[in-house]
């Protein structure tokens, strides 16, 4: 077995049992969904292999990010929505908010940062959560990186849209709030990354959709287009 062999192998591996160890059921915490999995004598274990897809991830993501700063170079001279400082702003100030409207279950403090599809989705999640009087405690929480892995730029620029590899931290637990015990998460600062695809409307950039489980192919398939330059 040669070298690439073994690479496959060891990638193989990490993805069935990251897989498995962090998506077994779905979660109702965090913004989104999603919860941060660790911890105990399993992620030991596992930890070699989740370092493994982690480099992994981090070097696609590193390269599709060189591709898309190259096109915001070009198309933002003639569209000033896409310069660099003003997305990296605007992602930064709808994370914080998104999260906040999670945590307060109150999705109108970040409604101007979600497109109505996504403002209906987390307004009938946590609704639903407010129903069953359950909440989620978010603590600590942090932005570490936004890497803009795509950019699709389009003459309608209504179909605009970019996607960014979040890379967060945060104390994340959700909880029965009649009688404080937790059911889900655990009281400790972990780390998360996850997928955002922003799309342009005319107030600005929104967030249209979350993928919480970041995968390679996902990210080999991003690829940065204009068809004002192709």
């Amino acid at each position: 077995m040669n070298g690439k062999q073994h690479l496959s192998l060891l990638l193989g591996i990490s993805v069935i049992v990251i897989t498995f160890y962090f998506f077994p059921d779905e979660a109702i915490a965090r913004a989104g969904g999603g919860s941060s999995k660790g911890g105990g004598i399993l992620g030991l274990i596992l930890w070699p292999f989740i370092l493994i897809y982690s480099g992994i991830v981090t070097y696609i993501a590193a390269k599709k990010n060189r591709q898309a700063k190259n096109l915001l170079k070009q198309i933002s001279e003639k569209d000033p929505m896409w310069q660099i400082d003003h997305i990296k702003a605007r992602i930064e100030v709808a994370y914080f908010k998104i999260q906040e409207a999670w945590r307060e279950r109150n999705q109108d403090i970040a409604k101007e940062y979600m497109s109505n599809r996504l403002y209906t989705k987390h307004k009938l999640q946590t609704d639903d959560m407010l129903r069953r009087g359950i909440k989620n405690i978010m603590e600590s929480i942090n932005l570490e990186e936004a890497t803009i892995v795509e950019i699709l730029d389009y003459r309608d620029d209504s179909k605009d849209s970019f996607w960014v590899l979040i890379k967060g931290s945060m104390v994340d637990y959700t909880i029965v709030e009649n009688t404080g015990d937790v059911i889900d998460g655990e009281k400790k600062n972990l780390s998360f990354k996850e997928l955002w695809r922003f799309k342009r409307e005319d107030h600005g950039r929104v967030l249209d959709e979350i993928d919480q489980d970041v995968s390679i192919s996902d990210l080999r398939g991003f690829n940065p287009f204009s068809e004002e330059i192709t």
